[in-house]
């Protein structure tokens, strides 16, 4: 079976592991490093719910930082739920990939490259993200978006290999390394990022 960086170039996308910015591009995201780095908290804590965390001191700390308001409505009605389905705890756990892509915006991560892997839980929990109970001030005030041309480069990368890989999946020829959960996840944070949508409201369309 083809790889993805095979399977990509043969597109005409690129595989680099970090993509030069869009020269020239400078029209800013709608959304604030604030805003973004508020929102891959709600996902971790998300992703936490969904990896069997007990969500009521996660919602507590929420509450306590002033930005439980920020988790949608969906993700207010699973961290406050009893008996979550297999389904919405699975979501949940998946999350974590359009929250790795939303820490590459803010210059968290380093670099996102193709999507043949899943994140690095171990980074992510102990280097990057506050934990439970900790002031997420510092976390929030040290985020940088990166330049336009940069998330632009990455989304239409992103954008491009999801218009590929949807055919891709219906045809059985969907390369063997490629992950789609975390495409699809980073195709979510991008249309959030560079929309207006609420984030339960964002589509995917290709």
């Amino acid at each position: 079976m083809i790889k993805t960086r095979q399977w990509a170039a043969s597109h005409g996308i690129d595989v680099a592991d970090s993509l030069p910015a869009v020269a020239d591009y400078d029209e800013p995201t709608p959304r604030t490093s604030q805003e973004i780095a508020i929102r891959t908290i709600i996902l971790h804590a998300i992703a936490a719910t969904g990896y069997g965390v007990d969500p009521e001191p996660i919602v507590e700390w929420l509450i306590e930082q002033s930005i439980w308001q920020y988790a949608s409505p969906a993700e207010q009605t699973l961290m406050k739920s009893t008996a979550p389905t297999d389904e919405e705890l699975s979501e949940a756990r998946w999350r974590q990939k359009a929250q790795w892509t939303l820490l590459w915006a803010i210059n968290k991560v380093h670099s996102l490259g193709l999507p043949t892997q899943t994140c690095d839980t171990g980074s992510l929990v102990d280097d990057i993200m506050p934990g439970p109970g900790e002031s997420i001030e510092p976390f929030v005030s040290s985020a940088r978006l990166r330049l336009p041309g940069e998330i632009l480069a990455e989304n239409d990368r992103t954008y491009n290999l999801h218009c590929h890989a949807r055919p891709a999946i219906r045809e059985s020829t969907l390369p063997d390394d490629l992950i789609y959960p975390v495409l699809f996840q980073r195709h979510y944070a991008f249309e959030w990022l560079t929309g207006d949508d609420q984030w339960d409201e964002v589509q995917t369309d290709t």
